[in-house]
């Protein structure tokens, strides 16, 4: 179960952007911007929204490596992470956008983040503005370009198995495409309460860098892992058992979550580890030859890794907070390379690890995407 104060703030913030539906209710039956193909509308949309790539550019710009030729290259963030018309719907003669819905919920998500980043720290956050920061984390992985890939996958595979089946009844004023997109975007909106509640049972907190080279972020920030396997059912989702979500904000700061089996779990090793260790030294202890410097030395060994350990968790439990060492900093690039579609951006051209990778690991270019059985 999730914090009290933070369910009671999740719906707070449901309905202090209106009644019923709240916010999800307000961005949902939100106007699109509608105008004619010929008028003027926000026509590069951002798969990652710009004042997060604004947190990775030096001198005005990012350092972006293309995954699939490996080559490398500079943009400003307006220009860097999106595609003409990504939010942008053709029907007919008109143009439906949908930039606006993402700019609402960036422009309440930027001050907090803004905060997040200079303090270094969740602890400033109010429960209003810890769920406005799930909503923010969510939209982004909807809003992504391997989402949107992901959805195409399905429509195909579709309409590989039912060639007669009419995915798209407006045919007369729309192409295929500009109605799978349509599809999307209102799904994105619609889905927003019942995947934000996913993030409010889990543990918050933040990674800071430590340590030496750079954070990557990529067209598909909000990455996932797990230790654990579920069979064919897959083991990455926001509600799956065990799920870890990391979101890097800056350069040198990383929004992550927890799942509360797992620290639970990390609790109960912990007090398995010092009965083992403390039953280790009585049976040394108590046996013939006694206790040796070398069983002494060997115990203080397995009591200092274990405090460690334990001193990690508590930063992460209490502090809500766990410096990026330089593993650290290996695992969380090898989620963007894997994740991304495409790009992978960095605060410098620090760049060696992923071209290593990518060159060892070549289906690693494509990425993963969903997999259809």
């Amino acid at each position: 179960m999730g914090r009290p104060l933070e369910r009671a703030a999740f719906s707070s913030t449901v309905q202090i952007f209106g009644v019923g539906g709240g916010w999800f209710k307000r961005i949902s039956t939100m106007k699109t911007t509608k105008a004619r193909a010929s008028e003027k509308l926000p026509r590069y949309n951002h798969y990652v929204p710009r004042f997060i790539l604004d947190n990775f550019a030096h001198s005005g710009k990012l350092s972006i490596l293309d995954k699939h030729t490996l080559r490398q290259f500079k943009l400003p963030p307006y220009r860097a992470m999106g595609e003409k018309d990504y939010n942008n719907v053709r029907i007919g003669g008109s143009v439906l956008s949908f930039e606006s819905k993402f700019t609402y919920i960036e422009d309440h998500a930027a001050p907090i983040i803004a905060q997040i980043i200079q303090r270094k720290s969740l602890a400033s956050l109010d429960s209003i503005d810890q769920a406005t920061l799930h909503m923010f984390v969510v939209v982004q992985l909807l809003r992504s370009k391997r989402r949107r890939l992901d959805q195409a996958a399905v429509g195909a595979e579709i309409k590989r198995r039912w060639p007669e089946a009419d995915l798209n009844p407006l045919k007369e004023k729309m192409l295929d495409e500009e109605f799978e997109k349509l599809s999307v975007l209102n799904a994105t909106f619609s889905q927003l309460e019942e995947l934000t509640s996913a993030l409010v049972s889990k543990h918050s907190y933040l990674m800071i860098k430590d340590c030496n080279g750079g954070l990557y972020i990529s067209d598909n920030p909000m990455v996932m892992h797990n230790s654990k396997q579920y069979g064919p059912y897959g083991n990455i989702g926001l509600a799956v058992p065990h799920i870890e979500i990391y979101y890097p904000l800056s350069h040198d700061v990383v929004l992550a979550y927890m799942c509360p089996l797992t620290m639970r779990e990390t609790e109960e090793r912990h007090r398995a580890s010092d009965i083992e260790v403390n039953s280790l030294f009585s049976k040394k202890f108590l046996s013939p030859k006694g206790l040796s410097l070398a069983d002494r030395l060997e115990i203080e060994g397995y009591r200092a890794e274990i405090q460690r350990a334990k001193y990690h968790y508590a930063m992460i439990k209490n502090e809500r907070v766990m410096p990026i060492s330089s593993e650290n900093l290996l695992f969380l690039n090898s989620l963007q390379v894997l994740s991304s579609f495409r790009y992978l951006a960095c605060r410098t051209q620090d760049f060696a690890f992923a071209v290593k990778a990518l060159s060892e690991r070549p289906h690693w270019k494509e990425g993963v995407g969903v997999q259809v059985a």
